[in-house]
């Protein structure tokens, strides 16, 4: 296993036992890696598939994989707007727990869990949150947004960094540090992003379940010894939890900077609806696929056991 897998293990031991597994509808299954990482799953009885794509396609590529028939059900759907729409109603009605998207846009996937008449958004809008395990730091982090929004305002920031605190704290983190990224620790009046960090951890003041901060810079959020280095005096020690990136750019290029050059591995999930959603790219890795499965069986934890 991963040093990302082991970690969130770790973190949440009764993962491995809990009564019964996570009900997950897979939209577009039909796919050999999709259908390994489900194979892997089922093994280690953390899910029962539903599995939505066409039956043929479906029947015949599982006969390459060793399933057993009791843990998965196929739902004979090709299109992929009907398939969308069939993991958000098992959803609706109670059957599901999460969502694990194969091949199918994730445009497609999230405007069935965003329908303001037939989806399952909870939240004023979805967030995607990456959970990193880097070799280098002794803990688990959080950043967002690296693929869904593009350039929040305040209030879209503020269910960003919401979203990504539950996550932290399906992971038993304590005292949560939310770093408001930006180029300098200082107020920079004609960076708007700069503005508008400075005017949310004002309001985070009072909140006393995390601490939110910024803004302020890569290198004192993650590095004790930049931090002691320029005495920073703020209460984000080279400790953050979370990394609160302003736009997308700032998110995407975060995450695979960790990823390409500092052998870190990473779990997604998108946020804001009834039940954790997994996007993972094509290009994902097996290990970041299973993962991310993980992190949602984590999510769903606490209503399970």
């Amino acid at each position: 296993m991963s040093v990302l897998i082991d970690r969130l293990l770790s973190v949440r031991p009764e993962v491995q036992t809990v009564s019964r597994p996570l009900n997950m509808a897979v939209v577009k299954a039909a796919d050999k890696e999709v259908l390994a990482c489900v194979e892997k799953a089922i093994k280690e009885k953390r899910i029962y598939a539903y599995l939505i794509d066409d039956q043929q396609e479906l029947t015949e590529l599982l006969e390459k994989f060793d399933i057993d028939s009791n843990s998965y059900e196929i739902i004979d759907l090709k299109d992929d707007a009907e398939a969308a729409f069939k993991a958000v109603e098992l959803v609706r009605e109670g059957k599901v727990d999460a969502i694990l998207k194969g091949l199918i846009p994730t445009g497609k996937l999230l405007k069935q869990v965003v329908n303001k008449q037939t989806g399952i958004r909870k939240a004023d809008l979805l967030s995607h949150v990456t959970v990193m395990a880097v070799p280098k730091l002794d803990r688990l982090i959080a950043i967002t947004d690296a693929g869904l929004i593009l350039l929040p305002d305040k209030e879209m920031a503020k269910v960003e960094i919401n979203n990504a605190v539950e996550v932290m704290q399906a992971l038993k983190v304590e005292n949560i540090k939310v770093s408001l990224l930006s180029a300098a620790e200082n107020l920079i009046p004609k960076l708007p992003s700069s503005v508008m960090e400075t005017e949310l951890a004002s309001e985070y003041q009072a909140e006393t379940d995390f601490i939110v901060e910024g803004p302020i810079s890569f290198d004192l959020s993650m590095s004790p010894a930049s931090a002691k280095e320029k005495r920073y005096q703020g209460r984000i020690q080279g400790d953050a939890d979370i990394l609160f990136a302003p736009d997308i750019v700032t998110g995407n290029v975060a995450c695979k900077s960790l990823l390409y050059f500092g052998d870190a591995k990473m779990a997604g999930v998108v946020m804001g609806a009834q039940v954790p959603v997994i996007v993972t790219s094509r290009a994902s890795s097996f290990e970041e696929k299973y993962a991310s499965i993980l992190l949602a069986q984590i999510m769903m934890l606490d209503r399970k056991i």
